[in-house]
């Protein structure tokens, strides 16, 4: 299978790259599965169910979130409707009690299975969530319970992070067990897709959204927080550069092949 990861979907120029760019890629790499992160797809913070059927209508078939998923009370009600095509982080306490589907599993037919979840780290975040090295230990386990064979069936991660370091040791704690992992969450794109053993790893996709900002947010209002102990509300940008970040991944069976970037910068509008 050929499985595109879209980097964190950021606002109206996200989307708009998505639209503009997507259906090119698709046909030029022969796309069999897209998958994206959309927690800031909405307004920059947060996502909706209008927004998720806008991008599923641009052909992005799942999408995985972090920790601005909550953002809206409204989408919170709606993740209670499990036809949703999106998972919010595993390792929260609270196991059911907290709203959507803590993984899901797609069964392609003739393709296979393919699994699909999202972590958030625990460096430099706020501390809702679990360990999610132990999260994963117990991720697996419940896998093993639904019959998932690993090596076999493909399992696709998003490590929704700040730092690096625990990106790295996430993915190599789940080397040969996950199919892929993929850092999200700090919007800049590395240049170290490699793999770890059977398992493909980038540190951060990077995003989909404004270019010429800070985030998705507006660089004179950002260097103003910067530079000033009185801080003003960061707005999208919504003119400059666009970017789209996102990876593809080579897969056979449960193993992963290879991991390439694939990534466009749209001129100034």
């Amino acid at each position: 299978m050929n499985i595109l990861f879209i980097g964190d979907i950021s606002g109206k120029p996200g989307r708009f790259m998505v639209r503009e760019y997507l259906p090119k890629i698709k046909e030029k790499y022969q796309i069999d599965l897209t998958i994206a992160d959309c927690e800031n797809a909405a307004t920059g913070l947060g996502v909706t169910s209008k927004v998720l059927n806008e991008l599923s209508g641009y052909g992005i078939d799942y999408f995985t979130a972090g920790d601005h998923i909550w953002h809206f009370s409204d989408f919170v009600e709606d993740l209670q409707n499990k036809s949703l095509p999106i998972v919010r982080p595993y390792n929260y306490e609270g196991g059911k009690q907290i709203p959507g589907k803590a993984y899901d599993i797609l069964d392609l037919g003739s393709k296979g299975k393919v699994v699909i979840a999202c972590f958030l780290g625990q460096v430099y975040l706020p501390k809702d969530q679990r360990n999610p090295f132990w999260a994963a230990d117990d991720f697996l386990a419940e896998l093993e319970k639904q019959g998932i064979e690993f090596g076999k069936d493909i399992i696709l991660l998003d490590i929704h992070a700040e730092a690096t370091a625990e990106k790295i040791n996430f993915a190599t704690y789940l080397k040969n067990k996950a199919t892929a992992v993929v850092g999200t969450h700090t919007h800049v794109a590395t240049a170290d897709t490699r793999l770890l053993g059977t398992t493909a790893f980038v540190t951060d996709v990077g995003m989909t959204g404004p270019y010429d900002a800070s985030l998705w947010i507006k660089l004179e209002q950002t260097i103003h927080n910067f530079k000033y102990p009185f801080k003003v509300r960061g707005e999208m940008e919504e003119g400059g550069s666009r970017v789209f970040n996102s990876v593809l991944i080579e897969t056979d069976e449960g193993r992963a092949k290879s991991i390439t970037r694939i990534d466009y910068i749209h001129p100034e509008l």
